[in-house]
């Protein structure tokens, strides 16, 4: 419900940017502002939104890699769903991948994004036309219209020279450079993890070499040519060992890694479950152990739910066949929270969803404190999730521990 003012009773807050951080206060809000921070039960001067009372409280969540059936394929994923999943989850902005039918790879597509009141939509507009990988889109002209990165989402840059030039031109306009590092040559018809367990399901192996061979070439590529590069869904520890290598010798780049590579392991695929095929592919435990060491040291900078929702022609069929992708935005904290082994990751998740892409999308700052803008996840660790209001019917069956409440986003209190 919108609210002129209310308050914010008794909520913990889980926010290592803010002076508040680790303590339990009361929120004014007014006109989309915090006006006052008191200590519990101290304000009385506006309504109370009790559904917030008593649970935690940090800057509203980023999901900066999610994917939306609209348009044309509305049967996967409407706007509509797509919002009430991302208000389940705790997200407050989705950033929207152009693998759309058609992509969104004009000013136009960026523009007809419909508005929601309790979810902000981040588009990424497609670097190539067409998501073919050759001739740059128009980048300028997506970014004028509201584009905040460039991306062919899971389309690997098989073209040196295209990414050369994308990185180049996109410096003056202020916008990252988002590339997925995979060599499908090297497995034309790989469906799952180099391993003893694609071994003994019979899978056609991807091996980590795939993704690291395109890490390794895309950081030369950004060390020579500048600009800002963001690799997607890092997966393996020799990609985690070269991103932090290249960030210490000062390269532009910052990375990203999917929730099922941070609590799934190819031991998961051997029920063939089909909700667990995704890609990058679930790896060995070891890469897993390097993921989370990746994030707590800084390397991996952000965590993603690679929300891909999928209907039951594409996933209700053999291994080999099905799609790759999985719903996961409305349970992608609870994941998180439950395979989680420090207190400290409440916190890192925080950094990871919140902070840190409003650093690299150029958002601005959103803290627990007076005159930061209201745009807050109210969440808990205790109750698990509710069934998904996803149109997808993928989503994998990980431990949950914890889940959204609601979300305050400007003038907007709204419970999930």
């Amino acid at each position: 419900m919108k609210y002129p003012s209310f308050i914010l009773p008794s909520v913990h807050v889980v926010d290592p940017r803010s002076p508040f951080h680790a303590q339990a206060v009361d929120l004014l809000i007014t006109e989309g502002q915090v006006r006052a921070v008191g200590e519990p039960n101290t304000l009385n001067d506006a309504p109370l939104i009790e559904w917030a009372r008593g649970h935690l409280i940090s800057p509203g969540w980023i999901d900066s890699r999610a994917r939306c059936g609209s348009p044309g394929h509305e049967e996967r994923e409407t706007f509509e769903s797509l919002a009430s999943a991302a208000l389940q989850g705790g997200f407050t902005h989705v950033a929207l991948m152009p693998s759309t039918h058609p992509p969104r790879d004009n000013r136009p597509s960026i523009e007809a994004l419909p508005e929601f009141d309790s979810v902000v939509w981040i588009p990424i507009g497609a670097l190539t036309q067409g998501l073919n990988g050759e001739r740059l889109a128009e980048l300028a002209d997506l970014r004028e219209a509201g584009a905040l990165a460039f991306s062919d989402d899971s389309n690997p840059i098989d073209r040196p020279h295209t990414l050369q030039l994308a990185l180049e031109y996109a410096q003056g306009l202020e916008a990252r450079v988002w590339s997925s590092p995979f060599e499908r040559s090297l497995c034309p018809t790989g469906v799952a993890h180099e391993g003893a367990s694609a071994l003994r399901s019979g899978m056609a192996p991807i091996p980590s070499l795939a993704e690291s061979m395109r890490v390794q070439r895309d950081l030369a590529l950004a060390e020579y040519a500048g600009g800002g590069l963001h690799l997607m869904g890092l997966s393996s520890a020799e990609s985690v060992r070269l991103v932090r290598e290249a960030k210490a010798r000062g390269v532009n780049v910052t990375a990203d890694v999917c929730i099922a590579n941070l609590v799934g392991t190819d031991r998961d695929i051997e029920g063939y479950d089909t909700a667990y095929k995704v890609l990058p592919p679930l790896r060995r435990a070891e890469d897993q152990a390097a993921l989370w060491e990746g994030l707590r040291d800084g390397t991996i900078d952000v965590v993603v739910s690679d929300h891909n929702p999928m209907d039951h022609e594409l996933k209700s069929c053999e291994w080999g066949s099905a799609h790759f992708g999985a719903s996961t935005i409305d349970a992608c904290f609870g994941w998180f929270n439950a395979h989680s082994s420090s207190p400290k990751d409440l916190v890192l998740w925080v950094e990871a969803a919140a902070h840190r892409p409003r650093d690299i999308f150029g958002l601005g700052s959103v803290t627990v404190n007076v005159g930061s803008p209201a745009d807050f996840t109210v969440f808990t660790l205790d109750e698990s999730a509710q069934p998904s209001a996803s149109l997808g019917v993928n989503r994998p069956v990980w431990t949950q521990r914890g889940t959204a409440v609601g979300v305050v986003l400007d003038t907007l209190a709204i419970g999930s």
